[in-house]
């Protein structure tokens, strides 16, 4: 490993797109010093990227890695090579890198655009992770370039030149190119800019809109820390495209992917600005206000850290909260919206089997790695953790009269790590709630959080004068095989199987082909219909295909699940209840008056934030 603070290195790497037909990046790094390089200079591309929690081996997609002679390179690891300097003070390491899986996290390069991940792009100087580097870029000259990297001149040929201060932002800067729509807007004095890709994809009222919610949302995000933005200027990289939906955060960026049917509809636009909101947040939260198990990063190897229930829950539980205080979504939406989550948890076996802590520290072996029985196993941090800051916000606000709740954690957060970026303690945060709520909330963190226990959603909920509704699809079948379905065609297989459920019982496996049901051919969706007339309790003989036999299983037939859940307005809730549900949410349930009682107002605590 090179000794970086003992002699004055040059970075530079040139990335030339060609032939974007082709997928392919070219790519040129540079070392230089001031005196010879030692004979064991070690490159290495990153096998990870932060905010994504699996190993990505990006350096598979590496083709031709050579030094230029004299140097010459060995591969040592999957994603290292070490160069023979001979005693040169100057080395090239030419590579191509194949890009073309559209997603945040992976490079895509095409006719039409391309979109650099760093991560999975540079090369690396092995101990020289501190030290700055330049970045050139050779592409179509027509192509226009969104980066949060700052730029140094703009000049020669299509030739773009930017420069990194060190690895960290060399990996957490993005790079759109190509022929994108761009936005530019103003929030709280900050330049921001949209690249859409494609341009096409979206039309200039949707645009308009777009831009004008971002800024509702951002303004309200700011007011949730100390009123400022912490960036000097951001990013958004948004791609429209049915591959897929979601995002990456980054410093002073984002990384987006959605539908191009998201502007179609209500549903689906408040679900991309839940997205939008969702990263933006992580600017402050997990950006700045960092885990100490993600500091440093550690690009070889897997980092760990129990508190992703946090810095993902609690950012998807502000992503929606924050479309209802900046008013871009309705209560009924918002509840709505955590009732599907809490049906969500109600369908997975997993939540009685591992903790959030668990699931956090098993990122990167469990949610980034499903399989047919990951449902039963593990539960999502992302989808738990945002129900459970729920929770945790209206306990924080009923146990301290208003004094205290999830907000103030957010800005002792702020104020006493994020601000100076100094890396939250892994065994902290129980404590950081406490200071907050100057309270003890030992039996939440040990129930919730650290225990897999089930969760009694209905004491919490009554505290802002809620009731959970739980109930069955009117129109579904009235009797469950426990397991989930997919059809290719008229063939039907299983997908997943419920544990403890009818077909577990039973021995049906996922994979197998739903063949017959009590002796009637079950085709295409039609799996319910077979289930018609049928009452739980009842014994029913299945035939399923697998591994190329017809095997017979005796089922015995369990209750329809409840898969529809309510959030209601409680009619009999009290004042208190319902004043403590308008500091909650920052309005009133449309259910109940307008106006509580001033008493009621003052035992509730304090008003919205």
């Amino acid at each position: 490993m090179i000794k970086a603070d003992t002699m004055a290195l040059s970075i530079a790497h040139r990335v030339s797109i060609l032939d974007p037909k082709s997928h392919l990046c070219h790519v040129e790094t540079t070392v230089t010093s001031s005196e010879a390089l030692p004979e064991g200079l070690v490159l290495y591309m990153p096998v990870w990227t932060p905010g994504s929690y699996l190993l990505r081996e990006y350096a598979r997609h590496v083709e031709a890695l050579a030094a230029d002679p004299p140097a010459r390179a060995v591969k040592i690891r999957k994603n290292a090579w070490q160069i023979g300097t001979l005693g040169a003070t100057r080395v090239v390491v030419r590579y191509r890198m194949y890009a073309n899986e559209l997603t945040v996290r992976t490079s895509h390069v095409d006719e039409t655009h391309a979109f650099l991940v760093g991560a999975a792009l540079f090369l690396c100087v092995e101990g020289a992770e501190q030290l700055p580097s330049s970045v050139e870029i050779d592409a179509p000259r027509e192509w226009r370039i969104a980066t949060s990297l700052p730029a140094v001149d703009n000049g020669g040929e299509g030739l773009r030149r930017f420069e990194a201060r060190d690895f960290d932002t060399l990996v957490d800067c993005p790079i759109e190119l190509g022929l994108h729509r761009e936005e530019r807007f103003d929030v709280l004095g900050k330049p921001h800019r949209y690249a859409i890709w494609p341009a096409s994809g979206v039309g200039d009222a949707d645009a308009r809109r777009l831009v004008r919610d971002t800024k509702a949302i951002l303004e309200r995000e700011a007011r949730l820390f100390d009123g400022a933005l912490p960036y000097a200027r951001y990013e958004l990289l948004l791609h429209l495209s049915p591959r897929g939906r979601g995002g990456l955060e980054h410093r002073d960026s984002s990384s987006l992917i959605a539908p191009p049917t998201s502007f179609a509809s209500r549903e689906s636009y408040l679900d991309l600005l839940s997205l939008v909101a969702h990263e933006c947040f992580h600017a402050w939260n997990v950006k700045r206000i960092r885990p100490a198990g993600l500091a440093p990063y550690r690009y070889q190897q897997e980092c760990y850290t129990r508190q992703l229930w946090w810095f993902e829950g609690g950012t998807s539980y502000y992503d929606w909260r924050v479309l209802l205080l900046a008013q871009l979504c309705t209560v009924e939406e918002y509840l709505d919206h955590l009732a599907s989550e809490i049906a969500y948890l109600d369908q997975t076996p997993g939540r009685l089997v591992h903790s959030l802590e668990e699931a956090s520290f098993d990122a990167w072996i469990k949610l980034y790695r499903p399989d047919e029985n990951s449902s039963n196993s593990t539960v999502s941090y992302y989808r738990k953790g945002e129900v459970v800051c729920a929770l945790l916000d209206i306990e924080l606000r009923a146990r301290t009269a208003g004094r205290a709740s999830l907000d103030g954690v957010l800005a002792h957060l702020w104020t006493a790590y994020g601000a100076s970026e100094r890396p939250v303690p892994e065994d902290a945060l129980q404590s950081i709630f406490e200071h907050v709520a100057q309270a003890s909330l030992e039996d939440l963190f040990a129930h919730w959080i650290r225990s897999p226990q089930e969760i009694d959603f209905a004491p919490t909920l009554a505290r802002v004068g809620l009731t959970v509704d739980r109930a069955v699809r009117p129109d579904g079948p009235t009797c469950s095989l426990g397991a989930r379905l997919r059809s290719e065609g008229a063939r039907v297989f299983v997908a997943s199987v419920a544990r403890d459920a009818a077909a577990w019982r039973a021995g049906i496996d996922p994979g197998d082909e739903l063949v017959a049901i009590r002796g009637t051919r079950v085709e295409g969706p039609g799996a319910e219909a077979a289930l018609r007339g049928l009452a739980p309790g009842e014994s029913v003989e299945v035939f399923v295909g697998r591994d190329g036999r017809l095997v017979s299983r005796r089922l015995t037939l369990d209750p329809p699940k409840a898969d529809r859940v309510k959030l209601a307005a409680r009619r009999d809730a009290t004042p208190a209840a319902r004043a403590a549900f308008a500091a909650w949410l920052g309005a009133p349930h449309p259910a109940w008056s307008e106006t509580a009682a001033p008493e009621a107002s003052t035992q509730a605590g304090a008003a919205p934030s």
